[in-house]
């Protein structure tokens, strides 16, 4: 007995220690549907606000503000309490429920429409994300749907690639560096670069394909051929390179929008400083742009510390963010996942800029591989935007019922005061009246047809 006593004592003794001893798990991309806001904030971030969530750059030299070093520095930054989505194919999943909110059109679908919305902090609270059926089914800024046809996207419409269809669109496609099958939160379901977009077009078009500007002297198809408003999607070779590979060509209102989501990817997700706190996997790629299409790999990958998940072109992306700066709703879009998603940002929407003081600068098919210049979050010029999305009457000036009702009572009484003062004039008067009023009409009618001359 004493021989089998003596030995388990040791060994207990021997593990001791290490019931003491802290264990550091690292912490792993949070979040699930579960953690979808249901009070949701509208409301812009101020500049100040903006400047100081990159404050971290301003001790820094003006070396480590440029080039790669900027997008080196700048993902700690994005990193920091980020949320992920698990991202999934069933309707109900975070990722299709936020889109009712972060790519809302907030024009056909203002926010006064939505139950639980206070006008006077611009705050939704108590939101009920919908479930697949029309319960809460607004209408949304789908990439692809041309802007000045009637847009058909709604929320909760058709997920297939017919008609209005759309689904849940990467823009870096996951193929291109984290391919690896899982439902783990991370680039997959990073919402920054995962836009509702019309499922024909991605399926058919876009696919896994590079960004750039098509060579329309050669054969390309355009997504147009197969539904009007899906016009000016193209895919083709490439009209800077070349080659034999096919690439994708946003329509014009989405090329903007599309490069900075790019770019937004590969400064969250890079290994430049060579190290990281959480393994290089499918969940935390190692991604890169390049200045080529020979790189283009049909069959999905996974990226590695020493092996970049790769996507272009360079030169055309930088061009794009050049003539299609951020709008109003690419820049609400951005503050929503900030305030309410992501709570990250992406720098490029806030500084259009920094995409050139990185991989320097594209203008009319020249390209200048060297940074511009610096970052500097402190003194840089911000992308404007509207406060709080705006009720369709709003943004074309228009006058609310009320106002249209109190305004034509007034008209009404001034009316009935001026016939009763007429009734009142003597026959002497009442020509003198009518006199002085067919001048007033022709000296009017004669100013209205000058100024259309």
């Amino acid at each position: 007995m004493k021989k089998i006593i003596a030995p388990l004592v040791v060994g207990i003794l021997a593990l001791t220690p290490l019931a003491f001893t802290k264990v550091e798990i690292k912490a792993t991309y949070a979040i699930d549907k579960a953690s979808l806001p249901t009070t949701i904030d509208l409301n812009d971030s101020s500049e100040e606000e903006i400047r100081s969530y990159y404050a971290d750059l301003n001790s820094l030299s003006s070396e480590e503000r440029q080039g790669t070093n900027l997008l080196k520095n700048l993902k700690p930054i994005l990193k920091r309490n980020q949320k992920c989505f698990t991202y999934g194919s069933s309707a109900t999943t975070a990722v299709w429920q936020a889109y009712e909110i972060v790519d809302r059109d907030w024009t056909l679908s203002p926010a006064k429409d939505i139950e639980g919305y206070d006008a006077s902090t611009n705050k939704i609270v108590n939101y009920k994300y919908g479930t697949g059926d029309s319960s809460t089914n607004p209408y949304i800024h789908a990439l692809y749907v041309n802007r000045d046809k009637t847009n058909g996207s709604k929320a909760w419409g058709d997920h297939t690639q017919k008609n209005y269809g759309h689904n849940q669109e990467h823009i870096w496609a996951k193929s291109l560096g984290f391919e690896e099958q899982t439902n783990d939160p991370g680039a997959r379901g990073d919402l920054m670069h995962l836009w509702a977009g019309n499922g024909r077009v991605n399926g058919q078009y876009h696919n896994n394909f590079y960004y750039g500007y098509v060579d329309k002297t050669k054969d390309y198809k355009d997504a147009g051929n197969d539904y009007e408003y899906l016009a000016g999607n193209l895919r083709g070779k490439s009209k800077t390179f070349g080659g034999s590979n096919d690439i994708f060509e946003p329509q014009d209102a989405d090329k903007g929008d599309i490069a900075r989501a790019l770019f937004y990817m590969v400064a969250r997700y890079n290994f430049y400083s060579g190290s990281d706190d959480e393994p290089i996997n499918s969940c935390n790629p190692n991604l890169e742009i390049v200045n080529d299409v020979t790189s283009w790999q049909k069959s999905g990958y996974t990226s590695t510390e020493s092996s970049t998940g790769k996507i272009g072109i360079l030169q055309d992306l930088l061009e794009w963010n050049r003539i299609d700066p951020p709008d109003e709703w690419e820049i609400h879009r951005n503050n929503l996942m900030y305030k309410n998603f992501s709570n990250n940002r992406n720098p490029f929407v806030d500084f259009p800029s920094w995409a050139d003081y990185i991989w320097g600068t594209s203008s009319n098919g020249s390209y200048n591989a060297s940074p511009t210049g610096s970052a500097n979050p402190a003194s840089d010029e911000i992308s404007k935007g509207s406060a709080a999305p705006v009720t369709p009457s709003e943004e074309k000036g228009g006058l609310d019922i009320k106002t249209i009702i109190i305004i034509a009572a007034v008209a009404v009484v001034v009316l009935v005061i001026l016939i009763i003062v007429f009734t009142k004039l003597s026959k002497k008067n009442k020509k003198k009246a009518l006199k002085t009023v067919k001048k007033t009409v022709k000296k009017s009618t004669k100013k209205s047809s000058k100024k259309k001359k």
